[in-house]
């Protein structure tokens, strides 16, 4: 699984604070994680991408994802039939929650 995360954040280390509150919601589930990259967002100010590759446990169901999902917001956004990229973001229509310092996450399930 591929996620890229764009964090409200002004440094680095702010990123990382708010990565790893990202990442622990994701522990039930996890075999392991990769951070390839952490760097400003070149469109927007006080903003960062980051992007990770997450391997999940072997055996884990859509309901246990989506309990995952939904800590991290109350909306996502599917695309693909099947379902092979999920969007939230604070500026969805009928968000109504999404993790303190995300402004949006993007994840390829493939």
């Amino acid at each position: 699984m591929f996620i890229r995360l764009y964090v409200n954040s002004k440094n680095e280390s702010q990123t990382k604070s708010v990565l790893k509150i990202f990442l622990k919601k994701f522990e039930p589930i996890l075999k392991s994680q990769e951070v390839q990259k952490i760097e400003p967002y070149w469109k927007m100010e006080n903003n960062y991408v980051v992007e990770i590759d997450l391997s999940l446990l072997e055996g884990i169901n859509e309901v246990e994802l989506k309990g995952v999902l939904m800590s991290i917001s109350d909306k996502w956004l599917k695309f693909g039939i099947p379902t092979n990229e999920l969007l939230a973001s604070e500026a969805i229509e009928g968000c109504s929650y999404i993790l303190n310092g995300i402004n949006m996450v993007n994840i390829h399930l493939e």
